[in-house]
């Protein structure tokens, strides 16, 4: 077991945050990395603490839902803030990247109440293991798409406009989508990232983040064994463990996330090497 997860840490930590640049299989002309994640407050001042969190995600066949809740608490005055989600797609530049991977659905909700969001950029960049001088020349000798090994990145935000933080008081908001997996290739058949980082840019520490993978609707031998938490340095905080058939969950409490693009990855239908050998 050991073996297999140190193998998958290494695999997913590339690709889920494009470090380097793996060939991996595409079955679609959209980016293969689309990763989503929690609430983070795009205006200020910022008097307001994440007290909690609690992330579902359910792991289906094709595809799959995250349902994450959120207790904010606001220490000031009263304020209204915009809240963003992220949208996070990534692949290779070629003619197979069109632009970020769609969520098949998502919603969002305020104190129970239904939500209207808008869509805006974040940032776009392309990248490849170049130095820059490298990359320019590559790009003017290369005459075909397909052959410059580079990868584009194109980051937006899921926004709720004017979200209304009540002074000394909690506020909830909710999210829920539903996506395509990642392709992590490898041992592998997919995966998906959650960018729980965002909370690191509220008020003070988050009290308590738990993370619930539910994968009862797939095959046993498909079940993801573990969640991996990448970018986070002192994981001490963390203690996962089996709370049902099937059920994983995490914890970690009094925690500041290590970085704002720290997540938690989770793959599926990936190979136990000590187990097939």
């Amino acid at each position: 077991m050991k073996k297999c997860t140190s193998l998958i840490i290494g695999l997913l930590t590339t690709i889920s945050f494009l470090a380097v640049f793996p060939k991996v299989s595409f079955t679609n002309d959209a980016p293969i990395n689309l990763q989503g994640g929690g609430a983070l407050a795009l205006t200020g001042p910022l008097t307001v603490a994440m007290e909690s969190e609690v992330v579902k995600i359910n792991v289906g066949t094709s595809s799959y839902i995250v349902d994450a809740s959120f207790n904010f608490f606001n220490s000031g005055e009263s304020v209204k803030l915009s809240v963003g989600f992220p949208k996070n797609g990534a692949g290779w530049l070629d003619d197979r990247f069109s632009q970020t991977s769609e969520f098949i659905k998502f919603e969002t909700w305020v104190d129970g109440k239904p939500a209207k969001f808008v869509e805006k950029p974040n940032s776009a960049s392309i990248e490849g293991a170049y130095t820059l001088p490298g990359l320019l020349k590559h790009i003017k000798q290369t005459s075909l798409m397909k052959n410059l090994n580079v990868m584009a990145k194109d980051y937006r935000w899921m926004v709720k406009e004017d979200v209304q933080f009540l002074a000394k008081k909690i506020t909830t908001t909710r999210v829920r989508y539903e996506a395509p997996y990642q392709s992590f290739g490898g041992e592998c058949k997919g995966g998906l990232t959650y960018i729980y980082g965002t909370g690191s840019l509220w008020s003070g520490n988050i009290g308590e983040s738990k993370f619930i993978v539910d994968s009862t609707g797939i095959p046993k031998k498909d079940r993801p064994k573990d969640m991996i938490f990448v970018a986070e340095k002192d994981k001490s905080k963390i203690k996962c463990g089996t709370i049902g058939d099937g059920i994983l969950q995490c914890v970690i409490k009094d925690y500041k996330p290590a970085t704002d693009d720290a997540g938690v990855v989770v793959g599926v239908g990936c190979v136990d090497l000590e187990e097939s050998q």
